[in-house]
């Protein structure tokens, strides 16, 4: 499929998947209806809302869901550092029944969509797989592809992005509660697996809070809210809104993760101190430091190599070769910015080359000395 510049899927490729009559068609008998979930065993809280979130350990410290970043090397390096859950990149449930590859030669080469942005290991647990869609038919039949490697499935209302605009997926549904409803409603009746969503706050605080009590209606058995509305992107980020977070922790009695205004641990802390919410999903700062949940402070080199360890590692992620060179942008900000001619060179670079920049950087740096 196409991407667009940021590793977006092309929304023009959703209009070629099959329509959601032909999708979701099926007999209602089709579909096995939902089991309960397993309870914890003495769990520390004890309300039936919290059952799920007690069967999975009760995780506070969340790895987001990033789009080509968020994947498994990077996701085993975050649990190293006391992640406690974590959610895999934005998969697009409407692309989820294609293939991928081409078509010469009888076909061979050809993988299921779904082959090539999701991986997972036994280690990888708990896990939720977050999807894309605008149809409750493509969001249950990409959602069944993964069901029994992950923990849970979750739906993307939070994606603030241009390419979620152009394809009317993420934060750009918050407004069409009844299609939201619809889509939750039915996938917590034809999975098996539990259903959570992630949304962005809408510009009055009763419609935001509104749409959590429709989302806990529904069956979500999770919701991740970020404190900020969809249009408050690049230079109109502005500060993330941890009170109206606080809000919907209040009103309803499903775990409640925040998401955004993280750069520390200690901002983990205060976040969870202010807002008295079950978690704290963090993502740019992981990017920076995968070890933020430790509370550790580790030099960036000694990160990039293990980055690349746990690249090696898991190298049968088809998202792990073309996410490597972002993360190690991140991880190597600072010392690229004084090494520009690195910086130039990874620009164009194979993954080859991408792998020995930490150690090129490492001999400068003792050449310093």
């Amino acid at each position: 499929p196409n991407m667009d510049r940021n590793g977006d899927l092309d929304p023009t490729e959703a209009s070629k998947s099959p329509s959601v009559r032909d999708t979701f068609s099926k007999k209602d008998d089709e579909y096995p209806e939902k089991k309960g979930e397993k309870k914890g065993t003495d769990p520390p809280n004890k309300s039936s809302h919290y059952d799920f979130y007690n069967s999975i350990g009760c995780p506070k410290y969340v790895v987001a869901p990033m789009v080509n970043q968020s994947e498994l090397p990077f996701r085993m390096m975050c649990r190293k550092y006391n992640a406690d859950l974590a959610y895999t990149p934005m998969i697009h449930a409407g692309l989820c029944l294609r293939y991928k590859g081409s078509r010469s030669g009888g076909g061979r080469g050809r993988v299921p969509f779904i082959d090539s942005v999701f991986a997972t290991c036994a280690e990888d647990q708990p896990l939720v797989a977050q999807f894309c869609a605008n149809t409750p038919g493509a969001f249950v039949a990409g959602a069944k592809m993964v069901e029994g490697r992950c923990q849970a499935i979750d739906l993307n209302l939070g994606c603030p992005q241009g390419i979620a605009k152009r394809g009317h997926y993420g934060a750009f549904l918050l407004e069409d509660t009844r299609l939201i409803r619809e889509m939750v409603t039915t996938a917590c009746l034809h999975l098996k697996t539990p259903v959570t969503c992630k949304i962005r706050i809408l510009p009055k605080e009763e419609d935001t809070l509104a749409l959590a009590r429709t989302i806990q209606e529904c069956g979500a058995q999770i919701l991740a809210v970020h404190g900020r509305t969809r249009d408050m992107l690049q230079e109109k980020l502005g500060e993330c809104d941890w009170d109206i977070i606080k809000k919907v922790k209040q009103q309803l009695k499903i775990p409640i993760f925040a998401n955004g205004g993280i750069e520390n641990f200690e901002d983990c802390k205060r976040c969870m101190a202010h807002t008295g919410v079950d978690g704290v999903m963090v993502s740019e700062a992981l990017l920076e430091n995968p070890a933020l949940f430790s509370g550790k402070t580790i030099d960036n080199l000694d990160l990039a190599d293990e980055y690349i360890e746990f690249f090696h590692k898991y190298k049968h992620d088809p998202v792990g070769g073309f996410a490597a060179k972002g993360h190690l942008y991140k991880l190597l900000y600072k010392d690229l910015c004084y090494y520009t001619d690195l910086r130039n060179n990874m620009n164009k670079a194979n993954i080859e080359y991408l792998l020995t920049v930490p150690g090129i950087i490492r001999k400068r740096r003792v050449s310093l000395f």
